[in-house]
């Protein structure tokens, strides 16, 4: 009998993308100086650091997850998905709180605006562990994690293909590149702008392989509900 595994990262993979695709928006608006408020970015990276941290942190503590008999992803979800979305979801959430404290500071003139001190130790802490991404990504491409699962409805058009294997090993590793850049982004131009089009670029993988699950998990299913035959739960 087939066992359905946690297959709520759809939206976790949609708000992981969400908030690389932010970042280089904050920091355009950062640039601007024209006197605009922060606190619509410092709220956005709020709400989405605290569900990928939530969720991420539900994943990570779900020991063992149930399997789907075939699936070779399910098996450490709670390693390569859970634990990264909840060390960068719970990050995402303190860096939203300090820019929302640092705007609040600034604005009853008790100390001067200075995201660089008040963001860079944050992006310290994202740079480790992007180190650790780029080993995910490795380790999934090595062990065959990354193997498009043939229950689920669009990744089995990739089955047999190392199309989808190679784009997760980019996703992961470029991930991972993005938030090792991150803490140099203030002090180096050619820096800055390699991270922001690794960020958007990958960000925007996320977002459209999250869109992709939307469709894809509601088939992800150990009843087919299409087949009469079978008695569903």
């Amino acid at each position: 009998m087939l066992m359905q595994g946690i297959t709520y990262n759809t939206t976790m993979g949609l708000v992981v993308g969400l908030i690389m695709v932010m970042i280089p928006l904050f920091m355009r608006a950062v640039q601007a100086s024209n006197g605009r408020t922060l606190a619509g970015f410092g709220w956005a990276f709020v709400f989405s650091g605290a569900f990928l941290g939530i969720t991420g942190m539900h994943m990570t503590l779900t020991w063992p997850l149930e399997q789907i008999e075939g699936v070779f992803c399910c098996a450490v979800d709670n390693v390569t998905f859970g634990e990264p979305a909840a060390f960068y979801g719970i990050l995402t959430l303190i860096a939203g709180f300090a820019i929302l404290r640092a705007e609040d500071r600034a604005d009853r003139g008790i100390r001067p605006m200075d995201l660089v001190a008040t963001l860079r130790p944050i992006l310290y802490v994202a740079a480790i562990g992007g180190f650790g991404l780029v080993l995910f990504g490795i380790a999934g491409l090595h062990f065959g994690q990354w193997r498009p699962p043939e229950v689920e409805p669009i990744a089995r058009l990739l089955a047999g293909s190392m199309i989808e294997p190679l784009m997760v090993f980019f996703m992961y590793v470029f991930t991972g590149i993005s938030a090792i850049l991150s803490p140099f982004v203030f002090n180096n131009k050619i820096v800055s702008r390699v991270f922001i089009v690794i960020t958007w670029l990958f960000g925007m993988a996320w977002v459209l392989l999250g869109l992709t699950l939307f469709y894809g998990h509601v088939g992800f299913f150990p009843y087919p509900f299409n087949n009469p035959d079978v008695m569903h739960p």
